[in-house]
């Protein structure tokens, strides 16, 4: 069955081109990955990134990049529990934001700085909640990338 939004074409090698769960793969992908900013690594230069908190921070937000991979692994081989996967990596990564908060705070970073990557990433939790939690919109989704 062919996606109601965006039409499965054939390329010239016959393989099929973008479809709305290829771009919703790639979305949630790519919304995973950026729990990478939270961690030590892309704290301002001359910061000092050695605590205890921020080493909470680094394995909080690379399990919750882990778990948008799985999550994202699930949603291309059309397996149901995909959304689970995604739904736990959002949960985890919005715990992920406390430690961050206190290590970054607590670092030196800039208050903008923190809470703009806060902003960011409790709003990417929001999306992919309402995507999957809210009836309509999960029937939509479930319609879109299991067909």
């Amino acid at each position: 069955m062919k996606s109601a939004i965006i039409q499965q074409e054939k390329g010239p090698e016959g393989l099929t081109m973008f479809t709305l769960r290829t771009l919703g793969g790639v979305a949630l992908l790519m919304a995973g990955s950026s729990w990478l900013w939270l961690t030590p690594t892309f704290a301002t230069r001359g910061l000092d990134t050695s605590g205890v908190l921020w080493s909470i921070t680094m394995v909080l937000s690379l399990l919750t990049v882990l778990g948008f991979c799985v999550a994202t692994w699930g949603l291309f081989a059309r397996w149901n529990w995909w959304e689970y996967a995604a739904l736990a990596s959002a949960g985890l990564g919005l715990l992920a934001l406390l430690p961050y908060w206190f290590a970054a705070v607590g670092a030196g970073e800039t208050i903008g700085t923190t809470a703009w990557n806060a902003f960011v990433h409790v709003l990417m939790v929001a999306l992919v909640a309402v995507l999957l939690l809210v009836p309509p919109l999960e029937r939509w989704v479930d319609q879109q990338v299991m067909s």
